[in-house]
């Protein structure tokens, strides 16, 4: 994003990042930099359902409220359900600023074995998990 200011481009550099990730300090670096040097040219989405391999975020290091953290470092917030496409599209960035889009997720939305359950962070479904899988999204689909 840096550069493409530097080299005054006209595109924008997308991130995405999950909630547990922003429980580390390189991405506060990030974002004080970010926030420095203007670059609303960058977007990150962070992917907010509360869940990491480790379980519950607030149960392993809260880094919550993150849409306050962001405010606090400068840059333009957004807070979206991430599983309403609308939201995504009329999500906005602004002059001046990085955006950051909190998006508000549920893991495994759909699927009954796997809605909320942190045992499927990083794990594959089987072949019958799969078939289950597809036939419950496909029928709440209709």
């Amino acid at each position: 994003a840096l550069s493409g200011k530097i080299s005054d481009k006209d595109y924008r550099v997308y991130a995405v990042l999950g909630d547990g990730e922003t429980e580390e300090g390189q991405v506060w670096e990030a974002a004080m930099f970010a926030a420095h040097y203007k670059l609303d040219n960058l977007c990150i989405f962070v992917d907010f359902n509360g869940l990491q391999i480790d379980g519950p975020i607030v149960d392993v290091i809260d880094p919550t409220p993150i849409d306050k953290k962001f405010e606090a470092f400068n840059w333009n917030v957004v807070t979206i359900d991430a599983h309403n496409f609308d939201e995504i599209e009329a999500a906005e960035a602004c002059k001046g600023k990085p955006t950051a889009i909190i998006a508000k997720s549920v893991k495994g939305k759909g699927v009954s074995f796997m809605e909320n359950k942190v045992g499927w962070h990083g794990k594959a479904p089987n072949a019958e998990e799969y078939e289950q899988a597809v036939a419950e999204i496909t029928a709440s689909m209709q």
